[in-house]
């Protein structure tokens, strides 16, 4: 019989006196909490698993949307002695992370990877539209900032200083407009990407030939962007500049542009650190909250992704999201889909589902794209609700049974005649309505009822002497209070 493992196995959230939820069950895709407004998914289940991560000793990434999470995380780390595993970033905090710098220095094989750092920004880019089908015209676009990306990124390596995205802003912004100022001394002065055409010129002789090959290439995009029409080319600039720009001015500048960056993922599952994202989405600008966490998240995803888990070679790590469909990518599923072996517990918390599907998958109800997520996560807990797609996929989840219907029959012939029937018919196990049933917190009351589903997994508490089988899923009562 294998031996527990002393990380995976350990208890984070017990359900009944018989079962728990423990780490191993969360890294398997993640953990979905869904529940109405007051239905108690942040203040009760939420709670009770932020602070089970905490007493177990795991560390984290927290993204906030609320005003207030910050404070609660502070409180959660209190409670359970780990204010000193806490690093809380924002603008005041003096912490920089800029995730060029933290890109290109990584080791391995995908160090300094152009092409990974030319993925971020496209995912960037991606933010706030949804996955439907693109247009031709979309697609060219995203695919010409693509090239432009790539060739400013080549240029600039060949400098042999990590990139940012000021500088590859500077460079992209000041690309010749028309041919005859590649040769213009003045231009060649004056403008960043001048001044690095120049550069590369003086120092031909360095570079290796397959760099020079490279850098060949990038100088012919530059040439032909020369030739490009200009309403062309101000649509592709203006496609990277409306994401790029933002991080230009202060403080995104100051905070992810310095070249430096003082925490790391790392940080995280082998020191047990706990970092906040202190800019929060309904405190700051929508699009300038969401841009900055996810931005950090994704780069976060991608170091965890590529280091393996194996028995006593880190601590695990947790990933908190509330009002998770604003925090959402489109790399998300992916990483969903792997995680496990990184040994990553995600936690998404949202109203329903419907939101998910709307907000990234570009899907009126939750279709094939929203569903094929859902079923990466395999921890399920269910609050009140109202919203009929996600009472529904509930049902559905738990599933269905065959039960006898009675029917009855009466006719008033000379002989008059009763008959009582019955017939099979199959029905949800648990009705859709029950969601809308469930209890709710108030000001007298602290505790919210929940559904759990866990995938292939029946709970101890539910069996009996005549279901010995036990139910696939358990209500459970959870309190803000404790």
């Amino acid at each position: 019989m294998a031996k527990p493992d002393p990380v995976l196995d350990r208890p984070i959230l017990w359900l009944s006196d018989r079962d728990v939820l423990t780490f191993r069950s969360l890294i398997e895709g993640g953990c979905l909490i869904t529940g109405g407004l007051g239905s108690g998914k942040s203040s009760t289940s939420g709670r009770a698993l932020a602070l089970g991560f905490l007493r177990a000793g795991l560390g984290g990434l927290v993204l906030t949307v609320k005003s207030d999470e910050t404070q609660h995380w502070k409180e959660y780390a209190k409670i359970c002695g780990r204010e000193r595993d806490l690093i809380i970033f924002n603008a005041e905090s003096g912490l920089m992370f800029d995730p060029l710098a933290y890109c290109w220095n990584q080791l391995g094989r995908a160090g300094g990877l152009i092409e990974s750092i030319i993925e971020l920004f496209l995912t960037l880019l991606g933010i706030g539209k949804q996955q439907v089908k693109d247009s031709s015209e979309g697609r060219y676009f995203e695919l010409a900032v693509e090239e432009l990306m790539r060739s400013a990124l080549v240029m600039q390596s060949a400098t042999k200083k990590p990139p940012s995205i000021l500088k590859l802003h500077q460079i992209i912004s000041s690309l010749p407009s028309e041919p005859a100022q590649l040769e213009d001394p003045d231009w060649q002065h004056k403008s960043e990407c001048g001044q690095l055409i120049c550069f590369i010129r003086d120092n031909k002789d360095s570079f290796t030939e397959s760099q020079w090959k490279d850098i060949v290439t990038a100088l012919s995009f530059v040439e032909m962007w020369s030739w490009l029409d200009p309403r062309t080319k101000g649509n592709i600039l203006s496609t990277w500049s409306g994401m790029a720009s933002k991080f230009t001015y202060s403080p995104l500048r100051e905070l992810f542009c310095s070249g430096s960056y003082s925490f790391t993922p790392e940080q995280i599952t082998h020191e047990r650190k706990i970092i906040i994202l202190d800019i929060p989405v309904l405190e700051f600008s929508r699009a300038v909250a969401i841009l900055c966490q996810v931005m950090i998240k994704i780069v976060f995803q991608r170091a965890w992704l590529k280091h393996q888990y194996a028995s006593g070679c880190c601590n695990g790590a947790f990933l908190f999201q509330d009002e998770f469909s604003m925090l959402i990518h489109r790399l998300e599923n992916h990483f969903h889909q792997v995680v496990r072996g990184s040994a990553i517990a995600p936690v998404c918390l949202t109203p329903n589902i419907n939101n998910i599907a709307a907000d990234e998958f570009g899907e009126h109800s939750p279709g094939s794209r929203t569903l094929g997520f859902l079923g990466n996560l395999s921890v399920k807990i269910f609050h009140s609700q109202t919203d009929i797609s996600t009472c529904k996929y509930a049902a559905d989840l738990i599933g269905s049974e065959y039960r006898y219907l009675d029917s009855f029959n009466a006719s008033s012939a000379e002989g008059a005649r009763a008959s009582v029937g019955g017939t099979q018919h199959l029905a949800h196990i648990i009705e859709p309505i029950e969601l809308t049933r469930l209890l709710k917190p108030d000001g007298e009351n602290p505790c919210a009822e929940a559904i759990v589903h866990m995938a292939g997994r029946t709970f101890e508490a539910t069996k009996t002497a005549a279901n010995p089988k036990g139910l696939n899923y358990l209500r459970v009562l959870f309190s803000r209070d404790i």
